[in-house]
Formats: structure tokens, C-alpha cells, sequence
């Protein structure tokens, strides 16, 4: 009797295991990878290739910050701002984000004017509404930016 009574229990053990496997392995939240510096230049991947439109939902953003002058900002046009790592901050940091339908883009908080990525969340017709790229120029406007080593060009 104990052996048939060991024998079900480890088969409905087994069972649950493969269902519960089953329905898990879906489960994993899209990965998303960010880069800021060297230099002046931020930006946004998933798959290798730079992001210009995703579908709405939670994804994994793992952000490699390498510069102590620079920060990573994620934010809804408008909206939400996550703030990924900080201006001292040199490393790298993975956090869990929700983007929702919309305009959205990833910035340097000191350098917003020269180092940022704009991608859209939702449709095509969204994306093609609001393509905008901002050219990188490395400091800017032939001003020294902290840390440039070039003079202002």
C-alpha cells in the first residue's frame, strides 16, 4: 500500500512539474539592452538592433553605464520618467519597465540636447508620426563639454 500511495504521489509531483515548466516558460520578460558613453552617445537595443518601435507590454532593460558624466533616462513623451542610473554612476544595472502605448525616448539628463534616442510603443502609424533623431555631435555646438579632452572639436 505505501508503495502504490509513493508511486502516485511521485507521478502527480512529476505532472505538476511539467505543467507548471510548461506554462512558465513563456513568461520571461522581452530583453532590452541600453548603453551610455564612452563618449556622447546613448542608445537603445534589443536583438542587436537599434529600437525604433516595440509593442506595448514588460520588458527587461539592462543598461551598461560607461561614463561617471553621464546618466540613462527612460521616458514616455510627456509622461513617466525612470531615472536607470545616476550621473556618478559607472556599471551596470538591469530593471523591470512597462512601456505603454506612445512616444517614448531614452537621454543623458546633462547632455539631453545631444544624447538621445526617440522610439515609438504601439503602431507604425505612431512611429512614422513621431520619427524624430537628434544627430550626435559630440559636445555640441563646438562648446567643451566636462571631460572633453578635444577643446570643443
Amino acid at each position: 500500500m505505501i508503495r502504490v500511495l509513493t508511486a502516485a504521489f511521485g507521478a502527480t509531483a512529476a505532472a505538476l512539474l511539467v505543467v507548471a515548466t510548461g506554462l512558465g516558460g513563456t513568461s520571461a520578460a522581452p530583453a532590452l539592452r541600453g548603453t551610455v558613453g564612452p563618449g556622447f552617445t546613448i542608445k537603445l537595443t534589443k536583438a542587436g538592433k537599434v529600437v525604433k518601435t516595440l509593442r506595448a507590454g514588460t520588458y527587461r532593460l539592462t543598461v551598461s553605464d560607461r561614463s561617471s558624466q553621464h546618466n540613462f533616462v527612460l521616458e514616455r513623451e510627456r509622461g513617466t520618467e525612470r531615472v536607470v542610473t545616476s550621473v556618478p554612476f559607472v556599471g551596470t544595472k538591469t530593471v523591470t519597465v512597462r512601456l505603454t502605448r506612445g512616444a517614448w525616448k531614452v537621454y543623458c539628463d546633462p547632455h539631453a540636447a545631444v544624447m538621445v534616442a526617440h522610439f515609438t510603443v504601439g503602431s507604425a502609424s505612431l512611429a512614422a508620426a513621431s520619427a524624430t533623431t537628434v544627430a550626435d555631435d559630440h559636445g555640441g555646438h563646438g562648446e567643451p563639454e566636462p571631460g572633453d579632452d578635444r577643446g570643443g572639436r
